[in-house]
């Protein structure tokens, strides 16, 4: 017999044998055992935590013979394990995602079933159907034959139309916790007779990131190393992983300030092959636990360390330089993406961080000898004679605007601005924001308030997503870091005036508290340096449209209304009428530009800077 692979050895069997996802569990239950089993199903969450594993075990209770339901011994039962039941159809939608292929699909759901008593469709990355298939899927979907029950599986529920949302339950699947991985990991050690470290479950978990596939996997390769024992070593060695010891030995050489020593320690981590991306959120989540023993002393609530752990590296290290040190870790973080050797990024991290000032009753010596706890320097061996390496150690907190003017309701009239505050702003000296270097934001000084379309706004709440506001509402406090730029410092600063108050998947509603700053947001000359800015931030293009918070208010009512009233309109493309009337690529070209491209086409001509 072929060897199977962990996560597949021990597959869940029946609900009970399910780690985590309660709620759903039970919540599919007693569909099942009240018989209110609905048409379609849409699972959603990360990978790995048991989104296919459920589609299953439900396509199992609804055609299971036996009780409880799923027995797991009847022939419906064993015969859906085994991927041999005529009935239930899995199909993936990354390789089947075409208008032809839902057609052929939709021409066999009209057979009865042939053995069960329900036909089941698992259709596993959902997400990765074309519009028109999704368009093709729609009716089937909403009124599908009764003996028929289709089952969405996504990673990217964002990804999947408004109107197949709509027409299923959705379940959305989180990922497991630690002590659900470790209590599953245990269970299949035990059936499989093998041993493990005290402390090696746990570190798995934190590697499998709440996926307990990733997690039975690790364990596989692990055991793969060494089929007798599963050791923390092991692990360290297979996964490229630091030990405790040794990072917080690194966090005190850069507490000292030994540059030097710094460099070495990192030349010797990266010939023993360590993973740079993971040591770094290794260290963030160090000194998040710092952070929080300093202000709770409840070594309970730690993540990663233990109390020996904290003993050795609280005493030297203040909250203020772990939140520096986190800045630091973090920004270089976010360039891994797009760099081909991370360790370049690590390794300027670790020289910013030497170059830190840091509370001279707190810096230490470091030995790379293991003695006793470090000794403080003395405050009189520091020079003060070097000047503080000019960074942003605090993200720059905006304060409350003191006065808001009464603006006017979110209606296309026109009305005065009492005081055209921005314009005043024209005299400073901005740098400017655009990548390439061209024209920079600019304020709207006109008297008359540029006109949004509400349909637009409505076509945006139609659609809106809570989890998609939240992502974007997380992320957007990052625009303010864009201030320290030269380039980008004028376009942050219109963007930070805002709040993210509505968002879908393409278009996002920004409430300001002042009009000035909503025309400023919606002014067309603007937009493509805006929409640049967001893009790099949220990582997706959004087509924006800004708000004054009285006219937002007035227009969430009105949406609520609607929604009451069941006349809100049909989900469209977002589009921006205030907007799509400019040509975006011409807006910041003066009148020779202007003429050259007319005359000879944006095939021949091209701008250069002197």
């Amino acid at each position: 017999m072929a060897y199977k692979s962990l996560y597949r050895t021990y597959r869940p069997q029946t609900f009970k044998d399910v780690a985590g996802q309660e709620a759903i569990i039970t919540t599919l239950k007693h569909a099942i055992d009240e018989k209110k089993i609905a048409h379609a199903y849409l699972f959603c969450g990360p990978r790995g935590t048991g989104k296919t594993t459920v589609a299953k075990l439900l396509a199992k209770a609804v055609n299971c013979t036996g009780d409880p339901k799923p027995c797991g011994e009847c022939e419906n039962c064993k015969q859906i394990e085994n991927g041999t039941h005529p009935d239930v159809i899995e199909i993936d939608a990354a390789s089947n995602n075409g208008v032809e292929e839902v057609r052929s699909l939709i021409d066999k759901v009209k057979y009865a079933p042939t053995q069960g008593q329900y036909k089941v469709y698992i259709i596993d990355e959902v997400h990765m159907m074309s519009p028109g298939a999704f368009n093709a899927l729609l009716k089937t979907l909403e009124e599908p034959p009764a003996h028929v029950i289709f089952i969405l599986a996504t990673t990217e529920p964002h990804k999947i139309l408004p109107t197949i949302i709509s027409r299923c339950q959705r379940f959305d699947f989180t990922r497991l916790t630690d002590q659900e991985m470790v209590q599953r990991m245990q269970y299949v050690l035990k059936e499989e007779g093998k041993t493990y470290d005290d402390g090696s479950l746990e570190l798995i978990a934190r590697l499998a990131n709440g996926g307990m596939r990733d997690a039975l996997s690790i364990l596989e390769q692990c055991l793969a190393y060494n089929d007798d024992h599963l050791s923390i070593n092991d692990i360290h060695t297979i996964y490229g992983i630091v030990s405790m010891d040794d990072k917080t030995n690194l966090l005190k050489v850069l507490l000292s300030k030994n540059m030097s020593e710094s460099l070495k320690i990192l030349d010797k981590m990266d010939k023993s092959g360590i993973d740079i991306k993971r040591l770094t959120f290794d260290l963030i989540d160090i000194l998040k636990d710092i952070v929080v023993y300093r202000n709770t002393k409840d070594d309970s609530i730690m993540s990663v360390m233990t109390q020996k752990d904290l003993e050795n590296i609280v005493p030297y290290i203040s909250s203020d330089e772990c939140f520096n040190f986190i800045d630091i870790l973090m920004d270089a973080s976010e360039k891994y993406i797009r760099a081909t050797d991370p360790h370049i990024y690590f390794e300027l991290a670790l020289l910013r961080l030497c170059n830190q000032e840091h509370a001279a009753s707190q810096k230490i010596e470091y030995t790379p000898i293991k003695e006793e706890p470090v000794k403080p320097v003395e405050v009189k061996k520091v020079e003060v004679k070097e000047e503080p390496i000019e960074e942003i150690t605090e993200e720059p907190v905006f304060e409350p605007i003191e006065e808001i003017t009464e603006e006017p309701v979110f209606e296309p009239i026109e009305e005065e601005i009492v005081e055209p505050a921005i314009e005043k702003k024209a005299e400073q000296p901005v740098p400017q924001f655009n990548y390439e270097k061209k024209e920079e934001p600019e304020t709207y000084a006109s008297d008359d308030n540029i006109e949004v379309d509400q349909s637009d706004i409505l076509n945006i709440l139609v659609q809106a997503d809570r989890k998609i506001l939240n992502e974007v509402q997380e992320k957007w406090p990052v625009i303010r870091r864009y201030m320290a730029n030269m380039n980008t410092a004028k376009a942050a600063s219109m963007l930070s005036q805002g709040h993210p108050v509505a968002a879908c998947r393409d278009g996002l509603i920004i409430e300001f508290e002042l009009m000035p700053d909503v025309n400023a947001a919606n002014y067309y000359k603007n937009y493509k340096q805006l929409s640049s800015l967001i893009k790099d931030v949220l990582g997706h293009e959004y087509k924006f449209i800004g708000m004054q918070h009285d006219a937002w208010l007035e227009m969430r009512q009105h949406y609520i209304q609607l929604a009451r009233s069941k006349q809100l309109p049909q989900a469209r493309p977002i589009t921006l009428k205030h907007i799509d009337g400019y040509d975006l690529k011409r807006v910041d070209l003066n009148d020779a530009q202007k003429y050259a491209l007319d005359m000879f086409g944006e095939d021949i001509v091209e701008f250069k800077e002197d």
